[in-house]
């Protein structure tokens, strides 16, 4: 006999954003991939706001006029009703009753819509089990903290009252939750493409019943509606290679479509020399890697907010030069920025264009650290003048390929333009593994050896994010 499946509020939330793959994780969790390097990441730093939300209800807190005595307070209080389970991050007793106020503790920086879920699942399951509960409660982190040498918890953390928003999705949750319920221990979901989801070809649902899903499919065409999605799925068209000639898109995607059908390659000359005729030398190509975390590493960086510890930087001062190579990594979470600013300074010359993929990630660490770092305001500010976004003719479609499948990240565009440079032989092969990786490396978890080795990867993986822009500006002169 087939066990019956309980539902928790991790489940209900999942069922909310995609019941299929709920479905899947409860009947066939085997065909899940496992848990990544980017999604532990995650996990790993809601689990610290959870142990800095313990350490604060732990010494006495204070809510307006509220004053929380650390012996009303538990962590992890577990209430079962039926096939329902809810445990609460934190619940406060009010003395001698069964009347509860819960707190549900995350990592973000505001409320979002499933957090107001998430408290009415609990709710609901708590009432059930017999118990009232008077408020509810969302703790999570304050946008506005800046850090310093020591975190203080009590300004890191945000603990808002939410029980209104929750108190209108009750009768909502009491109606669904038996639904979901019977979702999960019923027979499995008809095989289909679930219309809305950003994730389709990712989605383990999807991969499941679509093994042989199109490379280039009709999810990849730049900016597609549901609605015309619906249109193409409805009629059996899933191969960008089978939209119909009358099928209507605009003119954007007609012509991505139809390159992608005639394998064209579309080459505006007269244009990209134009485009390519304002940089001035030396040309100074730059690639930065940062570190985003919810409790910042160093004073003065809000939750988050993405920290600088890379760069790269090929050099060519003029034209048919050869080309040099400068970096630099901080090897430890205490090294200052600034010797990276010390560094970067001493390698850029006042005059010359700086030529970056997608301008608005370097303009914007750029405009942080003038803040963070006076003293590198006015280099910093100059900088930002002379950046030139290489992205840009391809954003422009100044050149078209079948093969960049409608995209323009440097990674679809450098293995049509010059193949022999790759990131497949590469240890760390995208930024949020690099991020990850120097993470790991500056936390004490690697011995000296192996942190070693991971520095040598995170330089290889950002020298040739750059090297990758020496080899395409190559190829768009000679064009």
């Amino acid at each position: 006999m087939k066990k019956k499946h309980r539902l928790s509020k991790t489940d209900y939330i999942q069922y909310l954003d995609c019941p299929e793959e709920l479905w899947l994780r409860k009947n066939k969790p085997k065909v899940l991939p496992p848990i990544n390097l980017d999604r532990q990441y995650k996990l790993d730093q809601g689990n610290l706001i959870d142990k800095l939300a313990q350490d604060l209800f732990s010494d006495g807190c204070v809510i307006a006029d509220w004053t929380i005595a650390p012996k009303d307070v538990v962590f992890q209080m577990k209430a079962q009703h039926g096939s329902m389970l809810a445990i609460t991050d934190i619940a406060v007793h009010q003395p001698d009753t069964k009347t509860l106020v819960l707190f549900e503790v995350k990592a973000a920086t505001s409320v979002k819509k499933e957090h107001y879920h998430d408290l009415a699942f609990q709710r609901m399951v708590f009432e059930n089990s017999g118990y009232k509960i008077s408020a509810t409660y969302l703790v999570h982190v304050n946008k506005a903290y800046r850090t310093s040498e020591q975190v203080d918890y009590c300004d890191l953390l945000v603990i808002e009252d939410i029980t209104e928003d929750v108190n209108k999705l009750m009768e909502e949750t009491r109606a669904t939750a038996p639904k979901v319920l019977k979702w999960v221990n019923g027979k499995a979901p008809k095989k289909r493409i679930t219309l809305g989801c950003s994730k389709k070809q990712k989605c383990p649902f999807v991969q499941l019943h679509y093994p042989d899903l199109p490379a280039y499919s009709i999810f990849n065409v730049s900016r597609i509606s549901t609605s015309k999605i619906k249109k193409l799925v409805d009629a059996n068209i899933l191969d960008v290679q089978d939209i119909p000639e009358d099928f209507k898109l605009s003119n954007k995607q007609r012509q991505e479509v139809e390159i992608a059908q005639e394998d064209e390659i579309i080459l505006k000359r007269g244009s990209i020399r134009k485009a390519i005729k304002k940089l001035e030398y030396p040309l100074y190509y730059l690639d930065y890697e940062s570190f985003s975390y919810v409790i910042p590493v160093q004073s003065g960086y809000k939750p988050y907010q993405q920290m600088v510890f890379q760069y790269s930087l090929h050099i060519q001062k003029k034209p048919n030069g050869p080309i040099t190579h400068q970096e630099f990594l901080l090897k430890s979470k205490e090294e200052s920025v600034e010797k990276l600013l010390k560094s970067l300074q001493k390698n850029i010359s006042e005059k010359g264009s700086i030529i970056v993929w997608n301008e608005s990630f370097e303009k914007g660490r750029n405009k942080e650290m003038a803040i963070l770092f006076p003293a590198y305001e006015p280099f910093l500010t100059a900088l930002n003048k002379r950046l030139y976004d290489l992205r840009v003719p391809f954003q422009k479609g100044l050149y078209q390929h079948p093969d960049f499948k409608g995209k323009t990240s440097l990674k679809s565009i450098l293995p049509v333009l010059s193949p022999e440079v790759s990131y497949d032989n590469l240890a760390i092969q995208n930024g949020m593994i690099a991020t990850i990786k120097w993470h790991h490396a500056t936390d004490g978890r690697m011995d000296k050896k192996e942190q070693q080795e991971t520095f040598n990867h995170l330089l290889k993986y950002c020298e040739l994010d750059t090297l990758a822009m020496v080899k395409i500006l190559d190829v768009l002169r000679a064009v």
